[in-house]
């Protein structure tokens, strides 16, 4: 093992305590003048923890990686805010921009770049410093409007929005919820249902009616990397297309994966996290060209 892992933890502009895991090269030392540092924002509801693989694979090849829990999602479950009161705005508007403050007063790094799965590839925007970027790959993300999946997918995601999710909360009582859909740990309700929301409009979170501050999508000016995995129902291209749009100034790049092209029967919305040699070799490492390009 050529890296270390260290747990650290972050505050947010409203004194909300989140916890992380920096991943670093052993070779480097702390200060390193020309480091490149990469944070990751995880899929709603996945522990940063799941990302331990990429990330000592990237810290492995030189980049220091930072993993963070969103404000009610696991170790950062607990904090100063009330779990009823906690949107999924708050992870891209005060979490992620949290984590961008914290890496620049911390490591300074040459080189800002940023990796978001589903989610966590949604709300970058929403982090007043997200412009900071140089290079952000896009991974199993997009809009997440049911009206952008193909075919009879798209009635099949809208029967999950309008008539699963509310009859599965209205018998979850209490300020979390918990769905084998959502991931392995509770969430906080009110995140989901402004998720929900924004799912059932036809621009997603970018729909006026939302009043979101949006302003920043267009002032991103990043190499972009939409990475879409064929056989991953959540987040089909049409969908990272219709993301991806909301970048206009963004240099954009796109990759479409199947499970034949590695030699894998499937991968999923999840399986490109996974510590498979063919993932390494058919996601990880053009993932880590990119970035180091």
């Amino acid at each position: 093992m050529s890296y270390i892992a260290k747990e650290v933890t972050f505050k947010a502009s409203d004194d909300f305590e989140l916890s992380a895991c920096v991943y670093s090269p052993l070779e480097k030392p702390r200060q390193d003048p020309n480091e490149h540092v990469l944070i990751i924002g995880s899929a709603f509801g996945v522990p940063y923890q799941y990302y331990k693989h990429i990330a000592g694979f990237l810290a492995e090849h030189g980049i220091k990686v930072l993993t963070f829990d969103y404000r009610g999602i696991s170790h950062s479950e607990l904090g100063n805010m009330p779990t009823e009161n906690i949107l999924m705005e708050h992870w891209g508007q005060l979490d992620l921009e949290a984590a961008i403050q914290f890496v620049r007063n911390t490591y300074n790094p040459e080189k800002l770049t940023y990796l978001g799965h589903s989610a966590g590839g949604q709300i970058i925007g929403l982090a007043p410093s997200s412009i900071e970027f140089d290079k952000i790959v896009i991974a199993a993300s997009g809009v997440g409007s049911w009206r952008l999946w193909p075919g009879l997918q798209k009635y099949g995601l809208a029967a999950i929005w309008y008539l699963v999710f509310p009859v599965v909360m209205s018998l979850q009582f209490g300020d979390t919820f918990k769905s084998r859909f959502l991931g392995p740990i509770p969430v906080p309700k009110n995140a989901v249902k402004q998720w929900l929301t924004w799912a059932r409009s036809k621009d997603y979170l970018f729909t006026p009616k939302h009043d979101i501050n949006i302003s920043n999508y267009r002032r991103i000016k990043a190499n972009i990397l939409g990475l879409t995995i064929s056989d991953d129902w959540y987040a089909p291209k049409e969908a990272r297309d219709g993301l991806l749009k909301h970048y206009p100034n963004a240099h954009q790049e796109i990759m479409n994966i199947t499970p034949q092209s590695l030699e894998l029967k499937s991968i999923g919305h999840f399986g490109l996290f996974k510590k498979k040699q063919e993932i390494k070799q058919g996601i990880w490492q053009p993932i880590l060209n990119f970035l180091n390009d």
